[in-house]
């Protein structure tokens, strides 16, 4: 079965290795330990069938709220009704033989105060219960993986505390139970889904150990996904941020795959409307409802973002824009050039579009001595003079409007100061009586970032969390989104995904 990726690979290839393997998931209430588990039985490859033992949802609750599991998973609710076993299996139970054992003589007790263990009375310190028909949860898992054999099964356990509670035994016994019979003796795999985070006396039961959090960031809901440990498997990143958005645990892993299409040309996106044009990128303009004409958009991209996907935004914006006609001024980041910027969007444009369109500002004429028609030199003692925007309209008498003005404030305080932002209200102006667009790029240590983000009507940030790239507004105030970029189509696409 072709996974579909949401569950870490590491995780995956853990479970898919020979043998029988155990996880122990962890977590507070409402962090996704259900979700994670019945997903593993459906992104799991090598494994092809999973009995789910739940002591908290019925059968229909839980296909009501997992529709696609019908076809995947047998569940088991809490019962206490008898069920005959089998005189001949495969699956080893010897462990659990002795744990009913025990339980037969009144030996095994969590809480010596119990009144009953597994719809059984206790009199006088001694447990009454049939013989054979101690733990019927459990033997219905057992049976269920001794019909499968020798294929291999997968056991969820949701929560082993209170399959534990129930039966009226210590939940570390229960484990070291299926951990002997199923997991070491018959090469089976389980999942326990365990109350509570943090360090436990537990931990060490299990082959792995996966905890799930919920945490905040700047007052937004951010949900963390560290594994312990997955013995026998290198772990190459630790940490996840993970959603449940639409019922579904996503991890988002730290690399962004590698661009496997050939770049196409762009189709521009329409804008929202005549007074609010698109930035190229649906969900964003979704998000942000596009780039108001006249006012001040600014993103705030923090150091650890990488320059990639700061190009793939530039590029995105650029492209719409000349796509339909229009003109671009851009002072690139990082003391971009205008060649390295028409390498990166020209694949996607029609022969001299770049060139009747975009005119990139340039501190100092790099590489040749031979000046790009592209670029407009930046003298550093007077950025209204230089930034003139008459001068702009001047070099792109082809363009349509409205312009975009597009401005990396790195590299204007590199050239200028950090008090450029005021010394540029010439340009602002004329920008606003135009009806033009300005996007401004700062980072968080930028002096002109709290300036900006007062002058504007928009503020984005992007930011890198446990290696993941996450977007959410000041300015409309939104929730965290994991940010990514699909290139199937030959242009980049932005995926915004709520971290909910």
């Amino acid at each position: 079965m072709a996974r579909s990726g949401k569950i870490p690979k590491d995780v995956i290839e853990f479970f898919n290795q020979p043998g029988g393997h155990s996880l122990i998931v962890k977590g507070q209430a409402g962090t996704g330990k259900t979700t994670f588990a019945l997903q593993l039985t459906e992104e799991l490859g090598e494994v092809a069938d999973s009995h789910y033992l739940s002591s908290r949802v019925s059968d229909e609750s839980l296909f009501n709220q997992f529709p696609w599991l019908r076809e995947r998973l047998r569940p088991a609710i809490l019962q206490t009704a008898p069920k005959p076993v089998s005189a001949t299996t495969k699956v080893l139970r010897l462990a659990l033989d002795q744990l009913e054992g025990k339980i037969q003589a009144g030996e095994e007790s969590e809480d010596e105060g119990a009144k009953s263990v597994a719809g059984a009375d206790v009199k006088d310190g001694y447990i009454e219960m049939s013989i054979g028909f101690d733990l019927p949860e459990i033997e219905a898992a057992y049976d269920f993986v001794d019909g499968r054999m020798p294929k291999r099964s997968l056991v969820l356990i949701d929560s082993v505390d209170a399959l534990a509670e129930h039966y009226g035994i210590a939940a570390s016994k229960l484990i070291n139970v299926l951990q002997r019979d199923l997991v070491e003796g018959s090469k089976q795999s389980v999942v326990y889904v365990l109350e509570g985070s943090g360090e436990t006396r537990l931990d060490y039961l299990g082959d792995g150990v996966l905890n799930l959090s919920s945490t905040e960031h700047q007052g937004r809901r951010l949900r963390v996904m560290t594994i312990e440990k997955l013995r026998g498997q290198q772990v190459g990143q630790h940490k996840y941020l993970y959603t449940l958005d639409g019922g579904r645990l996503e991890a988002f892993a730290a690399k962004e795959g590698a661009k496997t299409t050939a770049p196409r040309p762009w189709k521009a996106v329409a804008d929202p409307s005549k007074d609010v044009v698109s930035t190229g990128i649906r969900s964003l303009d979704q998000l942000l409802g596009g780039l108001h004409r006249g006012r001040i958009v600014a993103f705030q991209v923090s150091n650890l973002v990488p320059a990639d996907y700061v190009d793939w935004l530039r590029t995105a914006m650029i492209c719409n824009f000349v796509a339909q006609g229009r003109g671009v001024a851009h002072v690139p980041p990082r003391k971009g050039s205008a060649e390295f910027l028409r390498e990166l969007v020209s694949p996607h444009l029609p022969p001299g579009a770049f060139e009747s369109h975009v005119q990139v500002f340039e501190s100092v004429t790099l590489g040749s001595g031979e000046v790009s028609r592209n670029a407009l030199h930046m003298e550093g003692t007077n950025v209204d003079n230089d930034l003139k925007w008459s001068n702009v309209e001047y070099h792109l008498p082809k363009s349509g409007r409205p312009f975009l003005a597009l401005m990396a404030f790195d590299t204007l305080e590199s050239v200028y100061g950090e008090k450029v932002l005021e010394q540029m209200s010439g340009v602002l102006a004329t920008v606003r009586r135009s009806h033009d667009a300005f996007v401004g790029l700062v980072t968080p240590q930028s002096a002109s970032a709290a300036k900006l983000a007062n002058l504007a009507s928009s503020v984005i940030h992007l930011e890198s969390l446990n290696g993941t790239v996450v977007l959410y507004g000041e300015k409309p105030y939104t929730e965290l989104f994991a940010v990514s970029w699909d290139w199937s189509g030959g242009v980049p696409e932005a995926i915004l995904r709520p971290i909910v």
